[in-house]
């Protein structure tokens, strides 16, 4: 039997919990976050007795470490937000202790290492340990997609991934962390352009997109600070020239007038009555944090809260001298379906930690035959067959076509 410790009870954490808790081969999970209310409110929705909350920081390597070696975890799930990456990779480490996560917090944080993760390649893998890193919604399926149609080309010329998502509410609610969300915003992004990384600024990029069902219309996108544009070039298995990632959705404009045009992410102080505070800081103080289990529970069954999530790859490249385009796209529950499925969950939370329990359930079982750190477009293709069958039987799956372009290359 298998114990899991989940870092982190956000949003993330009650779709790992609602999965995990139901699979036969994990006896235990420790759920912990510095707020023991949020664990707690996670294991009372979810209701199983294999669910135990904690009090554990996300900051404090040697607590973690501790709690760790205490245990003898078959995995450690970081589901906090990016900027503890590094602390909870280390503490699993120090436990030796697979290890998964679903971001990253520096994109070249130095000129030879695409994500932070990576500076400790080595270690892992003399030790053995899997740290599969960006193993979520996006990056994860977004990565296993663009690995399948980069295995069906002879060349690649381009890999554009897409999120697109939309929500409407009598209330301003947040269904994710909504200071990542503005922090991807308003940093600049890194995408793999002429075969080389370029840091491209906020909201550049623009494009309207075609989007298909269920949205079938049109959406804006801009670039958007992810991993995918670093790292799929690197790890698919053949030469990229471009590749991107782009978000989208109905009030993306509004975003870029309140950061780019009224500098509302800036970290500078200014001057008030009273004292001096940045426009970030105020920004953080005044947006909601994630909505809890129960209320999202609430806002759908009450039919206020509607929403719905979609992810495209669109690889372009060569087959048999042809120029061929893959177009992927998934197709995945609405809000109230994901929150009726495991309650307390949102579309958001539910494209993200869908793939992510997957991932971690395969890690448990040993079907990832993999060591180090590693991301997941290295899966071959019978891992990536047994992902897809996984994350089928909770509702997301993907549809792919084919189509050839005019002219040959």
């Amino acid at each position: 039997m298998k114990k899991v410790l989940i870092v982190g009870a956000g949003a993330q954490a009650n779709v790992l919990c609602g999965v995990l808790s139901g699979a036969e081969e994990v006896s235990t999970i420790v759920l912990t976050d510095i707020d023991i209310k949020r664990a707690e409110g996670i294991a009372e929705t979810n209701g199983s007795p294999k669910i135990q909350t904690e009090v554990l920081d996300a900051s404090d390597i040697d607590a973690m470490t501790r709690r760790i070696q205490d245990d003898s975890f078959d995995l450690v799930i970081n589901a906090t937000i990016p900027k503890f990456v590094r602390q909870v990779l280390q503490a699993a480490y120090n436990g030796r202790t697979n290890y998964l996560d679903m971001a990253s917090n520096e994109i070249y944080p130095k000129p030879d290492t695409p994500i932070e993760q990576l500076d400790y390649a080595e270690q892992w893998e003399k030790a053995g340990l899997l740290c599969l890193t960006g193993a979520g919604g996006d990056p994860g399926l977004s990565n296993i997609m663009a690995k399948d149609a980069v295995d069906d080309l002879d060349t690649v010329e381009s890999i554009s991934i897409k999120d697109f998502g939309e929500a409407d509410c009598d209330e301003p609610v947040a269904l994710w962390s909504m200071r990542t969300y503005l922090e991807d915003m308003y940093l600049p992004s890194t995408q793999t352009i002429d075969g080389k990384p370029v840091k491209c600024p906020m909201f550049t990029g623009e494009e309207e997109y075609d989007l298909p069902e269920p949205f079938s219309k049109k959406g804006k996108f801009y670039y958007h600070d992810h991993e995918e544009g670093v790292t799929i070039p690197l790890f698919c298995g053949k030469p990229v020239k471009n590749c991107d990632f782009k978000i989208g959705e109905p009030g993306i404009d509004m975003w870029r007038f309140m950061i780019q045009g009224l500098n509302m992410m800036s970290p500078e102080p200014l001057e008030f009555p009273g004292g001096r505070v940045s426009p970030m800081e105020m920004m953080f103080r005044l947006i909601p944090e994630t909505a809890s289990p129960r209320k999202q529970i609430e806002l759908y069954d009450s039919g206020r809260l509607e929403s719905r999530l979609i992810l495209v790859c669109d690889t372009e490249g060569t087959k048999n001298g042809k120029k061929i385009l893959i177009h992927q796209y998934t197709k995945s529950p609405s809000g109230k379906e994901a929150c009726a499925w495991i309650k307390g969950t949102s579309d958001v939370s539910w494209m993200t930690s869908i793939p992510a329990s997957v991932f971690a359930l395969m890690i448990l079982r040993g079907q990832v035959k993999h060591t180090g750190v590693v991301p997941p477009e290295v899966f071959t293709k019978e891992e990536r067959e047994v992902f897809y069958e996984g994350i089928g039987e909770w509702g997301i799956s993907v549809i792919k076509t084919r189509k050839e372009l005019n002219g040959r290359k």
